[in-house]
This record gives C-alpha cells, sequence and structure tokens, in this order.
C-alpha cells in the first residue's frame, strides 16, 4: 500500500494543480473540463490513487459511468493495460443504459406485475416507433427511418410515469413487449427506490462512482442516481462541461451541476489546461467561450510571444458548387503535406447528406475517400466487430504488435490464462488461435455473392469461436440477442465494403475501419473525437433552424465543433445553397465572432 502524500502519477503524466486535488479527493466532487483536459486520464489515475493508497479497501469496487460504449470501453481498456487485472477485476466501466439495462434484467421481478417486462423484452423496434408516431397523429409514409426515430425519441421523453403500463401493454411486437430507454431509466429507478436490499447490495458494491458527459445526465438519470447513492458512503466524482451540452432536445437537465453540487454537497474543480489543440486554436476557444458566455479564465496556454502554428479560416462561397470545388483542392493540399485522410474530418449540423453530396464526389476525382460515418460509428465500438476484424486480418497474415495483443487478451480471458498458467494451457490457447485464424483463412477465400451469404459466414466464424464465450466476455450484451443484432448489422456493412474492393481483404478490412477514408458526421457524432483538421460545412441560419428555441444548446453545438480541431479550423458559408438563399441573422453573435475575431482568416471566394 502506498501512502497518500507519496502517491505520483503514473506514465510520466503531469497533473496540474485542480486535477492532482481531484484526484486526492475522497468525497463527492465536479470537476469542470473542457476540450482536451484530459478527462479520460483524471479518471485512470484517480482510480490508481484510490486503489493504490486503499482508499478504496478491497473487495469493494468502482463504478464508471458514460454515455457512450467506446467511452466506457476505452476507460477500462486503460485502466487493464497500465494497471493490470488486479484493478481491472475491481472497476466496472458501463453506459448508463447497460447500468440500467442490468439493473432492470437482474432484478425485474420484484416490480408489480402490471409494469414487469417479460424476459425478452425488446428496445425501440422500429414497427412500435411508428406506432408511437401514429399515435400522436403523425404520417410516417416516406419519412426517413432517422427522422421517425428522431421524432419518436422526443415524443418518448415527454412521456411521464403513467404511459409506462400504457407502452408494455399496447406496444408489442410478435407478443413480446417493446421498451424505450427511458421507461428503462424509470423502471430500473423504481426497483432501486421501493427496494431497499437491493440498493443496499448495490452501495456495499461500489465505494466509489465516476459519472462521465455529466452535462448529458437527464432528469430520469439523476433519479436514478440519486435513488442509489444520495446517502450513502458511496462517493461520487462527476466531470463535464456545461459549454458542451449538446443534449437537452434529449431530456438533459440544464440544472444539473447546480442539482448536484446542492444534493451531494461536492467539492468542485476546474481543469485549465487544453492538452489537445495548438495554442493558436485554444485562444481561439477562450475566446469563443468568454464572448459566447461571458466567461473568463476558461483555458490556460502557454506563454507564447506569437502563434507559430494552427490555422482557423473561414470560407465565404456564392454555392455549394464552388464551396465544394475550394474545399476539395484544400483537403488535397493538406494531405500532401502529410496529413493522413482519417485525421481529416467534415462536420455538418445536420443533414450531412445535404451538405456533402457535392463535396464527396469532387474528394473521389481527386482519389479521396470520404464516407458518412452514421452506419461505422456504432460498428466500429463493439468489441466483437472489433474481434472479428482483427482475426480476418491475421487470417491475411497482417499481424501488427496491436490486433495480435487484441486477440491472445479475448482468448487469455474466456481460457482463464494468466500469469499462473502452466505451459500446456497455454499452448491450448495458442493452438485455438491459430486453428481460428485457419478456419477464417478458408471461409473468407471463396467468393461472396451476396449479403446473405455475408452473413452465413460471419455467423460461421461466432460459431467457432462460442458465442456464449464472447457474450461472458463482453458486458455490454445482455443476451446473444444484442449480439445477433449487432453481428446482422456488421454483416450488412461489411459486404458494402467486399462488394467495392474486389475481395482484397486487407483492403476491405482497411477500408472498413476508415484508415483511408475521410470521416464525415454531424456535431452531436463528433463529440469526445479529435482531429488534425475540422471543416464545419454550413455555418447558416438554415443549419441552426431552431436556434431561437434553444439558443444555449446550439452555441454549445457551436464551441463543440470548433473544440474537435488540434491544428486546422476550417468554416464555410454559402450565399446559396441547393438554390436556396442562406443567412447568417440569427447565428450572428456566432458569425460576427468569426469575422471579427484577428485569430481569424476569411476568405470570399467570388466565382470566376
Amino acid at each position: 500500500m502506498v501512502k497518500s502524500n507519496e502517491w505520483v502519477p503514473k506514465g510520466d503524466i503531469i497533473l496540474e494543480e485542480a486535477a492532482l486535488r481531484t484526484v486526492k479527493d475522497v468525497n463527492n466532487c465536479l470537476v469542470i473540463a473542457g476540450p482536451g483536459a484530459g478527462k479520460t486520464e483524471l479518471l485512470a489515475q484517480k482510480l490508481d490513487y484510490l486503489f493504490s493508497t486503499n482508499k478504496c479497501i478491497s473487495p469493494k469496487k468502482t463504478l464508471a459511468l458514460s454515455f457512450k460504449t467506446d467511452a466506457a470501453a476505452n476507460l477500462k481498456d486503460r485502466v487493464k493495460k497500465r494497471y493490470g487485472e488486479e484493478y481491472a477485476s475491481r472497476f466496472t466501466s458501463l453506459t448508463y443504459s447497460a447500468f440500467e439495462k442490468r439493473i432492470l434484467d437482474q432484478f425485474r421481478n420484484v416490480l408489480p406485475k402490471e409494469i414487469r417486462p417479460s424476459k425478452d423484452y425488446l428496445i425501440e423496434e422500429m414497427e412500435v416507433i411508428k406506432e408511437v408516431l401514429d399515435r400522436n397523429g403523425l404520417n410516417t409514409t416516406g419519412m426517413r427511418m432517422n427522422r421517425i426515430k428522431e421524432i419518436a425519441e422526443s415524443i418518448a421523453l415527454s412521456k411521464n410515469d403513467s404511459t409506462i403500463k400504457h407502452d408494455l401493454l399496447k406496444g408489442t411486437q410478435n407478443n413480446k413487449p417493446v421498451l424505450f430507454y427511458k421507461q428503462i431509466t424509470k423502471l430500473a429507478t423504481q426497483i432501486i427506490a421501493t427496494n431497499e436490499y437491493i440498493c443496499k447490495a448495490l452501495q456495499m458494491t461500489y465505494e466509489f462512482v465516476f459519472l462521465d458527459e455529466f452535462q448529458d445526465t437527464t432528469y430520469d438519470q439523476y433519479n436514478l442516481l440519486t435513488a442509489c447513492f444520495l446517502g450513502s458512503s458511496c462517493k461520487l466524482t462527476a466531470v463535464g462541461d456545461n459549454k458542451q451540452a449538446i443534449m437537452r432536445w434529449a431530456g438533459a437537465n440544464p440544472d444539473i451541476f447546480l442539482d448536484y453540487i446542492r444534493d451531494f454537497d461536492s467539492n468542485e474543480y476546474q481543469l485549465l489546461m487544453n492538452h489537445r489543440a495548438v495554442p493558436k486554436l485554444v485562444e481561439f476557444q477562450k475566446e469563443v467561450h468568454q464572448i459566447l458566455n461571458k466567461d473568463t479564465n476558461i483555458f490556460q496556454i502557454k506563454d507564447y510571444p506569437e502563434f507559430q502554428e494552427g490555422e482557423i479560416t473561414l470560407f465565404e462561397f456564392d454555392n455549394e458548387i464552388s464551396e465544394a470545388e475550394a474545399i476539395a483542392i484544400d483537403i488535397e493540399s493538406k494531405i500532401q503535406r502529410g496529413i493522413w485522410p482519417s485525421e481529416i474530418c467534415i462536420l455538418a449540423k445536420q443533414n450531412v447528406n445535404n451538405y456533402s453530396s457535392e463535396l464527396i464526389p469532387r474528394l473521389n476525382c481527386k482519389g479521396i475517400n470520404a464516407r458518412i460515418e452514421n452506419e461505422y460509428q456504432e460498428i466500429l465500438k463493439d468489441p466483437t466487430c472489433n474481434l472479428l476484424l482483427d482475426l480476418i486480418s491475421c487470417s491475411q497474415r497482417k499481424r501488427s504488435p496491436l490486433i495480435w495483443e487484441n486477440i491472445s487478451t479475448f482468448y487469455d480471458n474466456i481460457n482463464g490464462i494468466n500469469e499462473f498458467s502452466d505451459e500446456l494451457a497455454v499452448a491450448k490457447s495458442y493452438k485455438e488461435i491459430d486453428n481460428i485464424i485457419s478456419d477464417i483463412a478458408c471461409l473468407i477465400s471463396s467468393f461472396i455473392p451476396n449479403e446473405d451469404n455475408m452473413l452465413n459466414l460471419i455467423e460461421c466464424i461466432i460459431e467457432k469461436i462460442g458465442a456464449n464465450r464472447i457474450i461472458s466476455n463482453f458486458s455490454i450484451y445482455n443476451g446473444e440477442s444484442d449480439l445477433t443484432t449487432i453481428v446482422k448489422s456488421f454483416s450488412k456493412l461489411l459486404y458494402k465494403d467486399y462488394s467495392q474492393s474486389r475481395g482484397v481483404w486487407i483492403d476491405i478490412i482497411s477500408n472498413f475501419r476508415g484508415e483511408n477514408s475521410i470521416p464525415i458526421m454531424t456535431i452531436h457524432k463528433s463529440k469526445g473525437l479529435e482531429y488534425e483538421a475540422v471543416y464545419f460545412l454550413g455555418l447558416e441560419d438554415s443549419a441552426f433552424w431552431n436556434f431561437d428555441k434553444q439558443p444555449e444548446e446550439d452555441k454549445s453545438a457551436f464551441f463543440v465543433a470548433l473544440s474537435r480541431a488540434k491544428s486546422h479550423l476550417i468554416f464555410t458559408h454559402c450565399k446559396w445553397r441547393k438554390n436556396n438563399l442562406q443567412n447568417n441573422k440569427v447565428i450572428n453573435e456566432m458569425y460576427s465572432l468569426l469575422r471579427n475575431s484577428k485569430l481569424v482568416s476569411v476568405r470570399t471566394i467570388v466565382p470566376k
């Protein structure tokens, strides 16, 4: 055991003073951490402090809750790789949805019969979503699925407790009850709030709780947190940034920080350093923050006499054609100067197809791939999909250290291999890896004519590995149906890349992972990501069509977009887009900030 005053950060990390005090605070605390502040690293260091100083006494555990699957997995992986299995075994990292679903699945039988879902309930099936819309007088004919889901979620979020019973009884498909995620949150809260023994068991398991992206916490999720931990000996560390609060449309509580400080009597810390962007971009973030929020001292940068690095440009075009031509040339020049395509990102506030339809073919003509990431993002966060991609890569004799480490770690886990295992057990596990790689090489050597055959191939690989072993190893799954759903989506996208890559599997895997293409996504999808160069297309009133009703959230979205960039930040505005006149009167506060800033270069492109 290390004494508290002797503990030092691991991995040659230097923590700023506020971060160090946060790490050593064993009471409830709130950490305001802006873009690039190193939130994941902070939580990993705090976990080490708690375990190595015995502040979290064995066998008690620490729980981390995140909103995104990749964020939860990233924190878990960082802990495991840096501190080993001993710490990882006492650290549970889940998404809020997985945490809520776990409570419901384990303890649903304590719910009253009239609202108790059966064990095989479904989540947000499209037929039920359409039914919700129809009940609210909205016609779904000809409507895109994403739009259907978006509207349905907003309706579901406006429901009150009395509708849970109605939807459980009425919203069914194939005689299976269907739940929205908000309903699962409420049912989980009811389980905890009405069963003292279940609540006590949870509190006795976890002594410390980490809450990531806390600004996105909904009213219902906060109710669940208070039901679970308020008034207990469990200590919470909430980390977030209220200037990145872009989920209020999904029910996020705008006063969540104030409520938390009041209810949990928490200490408050603010991380000031930005470790992501070059100084010029950090200074611009500071400027935007101060002007939009009338605040000061949010970021600190080193005392540079002048900004040698970094680019911030506002392009003004006549229309989307000239925009696409100029941006394609600009992107090409950056790639020629050494920026990899996957380190460039194209953002739009919404409707990315509308903003990228002219640009994508012009990039393709220059030999530059760009793709809309909506379908790929969730798949590439899934551990089984990544395991399958790694195994296929190995079958084609591509065995990078990272790929091999991922595969061997998986098989070590499912075969119980550790430092105390004998040579025979280790050899047997390695033999199993060799066999599955050989089997895959044989399976993918034949031509795959359609999506169904690709699905059959992937299901065959899953069967050889063992679906139950996969589910038991990866905690994100709550049964075989979860795995089946993700495998179907994965195989469909994989066939798409297969058909475009002429069956060359190394290229297929590389393209699937986006290693050779520029990602295109909405601002919401970019949250938590970072790129060398970020292009935000369409800084126009039409993109921020709901600004009058949600100005603070839209300004936060603007801030999120600009804080994704590490070195190059480019905005575009078109006078005409899709033959419609564009303005910037509604978003003038943001637009004039760019035009008036000394850090921004404004380039008006006049059509030839």
